[in-house]
């Protein structure tokens, strides 16, 4: 049924929770963030240091079938148009690589990382903040090089709706 003048497309939505998980012995929580896309559930758990800083983390992602949520990979929550999505992520990781590779202040950082790879969605950790995904990737430069390790593409959810299933 179509209605005049009424728009019935929907907004892409994710819900977020974050909760902490103590474990004995440990002095400082695990961080875990829980968010719903759709029919997916994506579980980030976040691992403290001995001093709390945060630099571990794993991520899960699950769907929702036959009325429980089992696990999948990133590549299962994208339709058959992903490829044209991770040609844009792929695009915008080089160029950041480019990026910091030509800065004179870290090129230090870079000395053994000559190229990095064409990514898979598999490859890379899918988060949410706000109204945005993000899909980040680790090129693993030595320790002093957090800042530039890696990066992050983000889209507004509105962005990338057509290409989640």
């Amino acid at each position: 049924m179509l209605l005049a003048g009424v728009s019935t497309a929907q907004t892409l939505k994710v819900t977020c929770s974050e909760k902490e998980r103590k474990q004995k012995g440990d002095e400082f929580p695990d961080l875990i963030t829980t968010c719903f896309i759709k029919n997916f559930k994506f579980v980030h758990t976040s691992y403290p240091d001995y001093v709390g800083r945060y630099f571990e983390s794993e991520e899960e992602v699950y769907i929702y079938q036959n009325k429980r949520y089992v696990k999948t990979t990133n590549s299962n929550v994208f339709n058959k148009n992903q490829a044209e999505l991770l040609s844009i992520i792929n695009e915008k990781i080089q160029k950041d690589f480019k990026k910091f590779r030509a800065d004179s202040t870290v090129k230090w950082c870079f000395t053994e990382i000559d190229t990095i790879p064409i990514y898979k969605m598999n490859d890379l950790e899918i988060s949410f903040q706000n109204n945005e995904i993000w899909f980040d990737v680790e090129w693993h430069s030595p320790g002093a090089c957090g800042p530039v390790s890696g990066t992050t593409v983000i889209f507004k959810l509105n962005e990338i709706e057509k290409y989640i299933k």
